[in-house]
């Protein structure tokens, strides 16, 4: 009998070594379709996936840095279908789960979900051999992990060779792929109960993919031409004079590439967005000019991309948003070289807007999303909602933004996510007053705070005088146990 035992538990400890042993309890996952939520947390039957707090990969040396950040910047999950169990708004709620040990808040971050798995992105943490020959780490490079919603079964699908430029998930054909450009590599993920990777085209100096389709969001959808489109250099071995761009696209289904046009004059071309099948970019020769091109006709072959397109006046623009309800579609908006916001119609009218919050103009902003005619953007003290209807309807140029919350330091940089109701974001600490100190007015006790940028919610619309009085509420658990709800 004894000896029986031994051998179950030798056969019960094998299998927890193969299979991994889960970290949280499980949960269902009744959506059919992807869930994306943003690229800082996702949101499942009410159970919120997201990185514990940030972690600036730049700062690593070693791989114990790493590890080290992993004890803060884990991911985790919270479940929002009870009432948060905190303090105050101030203090890390109770049942804060760790679901994986692993960097996840972090500059590079993206996450979703699809049928019973969760995917997110992490710094690399293997050592590579350089153009010296030498193995070091690169961190700027990156991971992608997958595993049950419970945290079993975690694995890495993929580990790139390059930092990533643009990474997302689409549909197609009722599959699902990533497609991502990490370095110079185009690559594609086609996702399922196991998964295949595919590096479809190399030495890739541009590309135009798709948006990531979020659920309520109309500039976004899964009816797209079914091509990724992406330029590579014009050269030929046996002639120097020959420089240039060559266009190609590839059918997302197969591997088959095809090219669109070619310049071998030494005009270069480069993709800078697209929206939908709207594809924008820039040509050498044209310094002040961005153009588009539509390819929305699945039967047509685009034979050149000229200059008879103009979109905007601007040496180069970024982060093109398309503006539109579920009946109509008004334009874009995007960001100049100078960091102002500008907009172009579809009549072809464009320009500059200026954001105002009451007398003063908001500038040095990121925009973090669009939702139909609106704009979140955030600034390092507040996060802010800009309507967007009278520069479409009355070609307006001076939009007022509502302020949604202030902060001391909100994080520089795009990670957010938006689930319906709340926004997502990473800020530091707030300083406030301790129980003690609420009791003598004349006391300066503090609260501790420390420098780490921890996750944050506030409601988008605030609905009562309660919601007014709680601007945010902290997710993450923080590093310091004075912070957190006992």
């Amino acid at each position: 009998m004894k000896k029986f035992s031994k051998v179950l538990c030798c056969i019960l400890g094998l299998g927890f070594l193969l299979t991994g042993c889960a970290t949280v309890g499980n949960i269902k996952n009744d959506n059919k379709e992807l869930i994306y939520n943003g690229n800082s947390a996702v949101m499942v039957d009410g159970h919120l996936y997201y990185g514990n707090a940030f972690a600036d990969y730049s700062s690593f040396s070693s791989d114990s840095d790493y590890k080290k950040s992993a004890q803060l910047a884990y991911l985790a999950r919270l479940n929002t279908n009870v009432e948060l169990s905190a303090k105050t708004e101030d203090y890390s709620p109770k049942n804060v789960e760790k679901v994986a040990e692993e960097v996840v808040g972090q500059s590079k971050n993206f996450m979703f979900v699809l049928g019973n798995y969760i995917y997110y992105a992490t710094p690399n943490r293997q050592r590579i051999k350089g153009d010296d020959g030498k193995s070091k780490h690169y961190f700027n490079y990156t991971a992608l992990y997958r595993s049950k919603l419970n945290g079993d079964g975690k694995q890495k699908i993929y580990t790139t060779a390059g930092e990533i430029s643009d990474i997302q998930v689409l549909k197609y054909e009722n599959k699902y792929y990533v497609v991502m450009l990490a370095g110079t590599d185009l690559v594609k993920i086609q996702l399922g109960n196991d998964t295949k990777t595919t590096v479809v085209a190399k030495d890739v100096k541009s590309v135009a993919i798709p948006k990531t389709k979020r659920d309520g969001v109309a500039s976004s959808t899964y009816d797209w031409n079914g091509y990724v489109y992406f330029t590579v250099d014009n050269k030929d071995e046996d002639n120097s004079d020959i420089s240039g761009s060559i266009v190609k696209r590839v059918l997302i289904s197969s591997k088959d590439e095809e090219k669109l046009a070619t310049w071998s004059n030494g005009t270069t071309v480069s993709f800078i967005g697209r929206e939908k099948d709207q594809l924008f970019f820039t040509m050498s020769g044209h310094e002040t000019e961005v153009f588009t091109a539509d390819v929305s006709d699945h039967s047509e072959t685009i034979k050149n991309f000229d200059t008879n397109t103009k979109f905007y006046s601007a040496s180069t623009i970024s982060n093109i948003s398309l503006i539109a309800t579920e009946v109509r579609e008004y334009g874009y908006v995007f960001t100049t070289s100078s960091g102002a916001l500008a907009y172009g119609t579809k009549a072809g009218k464009c320009g500059a807007i200026t954001l105002k919050n009451g007398d003063d103009t908001i500038s040095s902003f990121k925009v973090l999303f669009i939702k139909d005619r609106t704009v979140f953007l955030s600034t390092t003290s507040g996060i802010y909602s800009a309507d967007l209807s009278a520069v479409f309807n009355d070609n307006a140029t001076t939009v007022s933004c509502t302020t949604i919350v202030t902060m001391t330091s909100i994080y520089d940089g795009t990670l957010y996510a938006y689930d319906g109701t709340y926004i997502y974001y990473y800020a530091k600490l707030e300083e406030v007053k301790t129980d003690e100190s609420k009791e003598d007015d004349k006391s300066d006790t503090k609260t501790e705070t420390d420098d780490n940028y921890y996750l944050y919610r506030t409601k988008v619309s605030k609905s009562s005088s309660a919601d007014a009085g709680k601007a945010y509420e902290l997710l993450g658990l923080t590093k310091i146990k004075s912070r957190r709800t006992k």
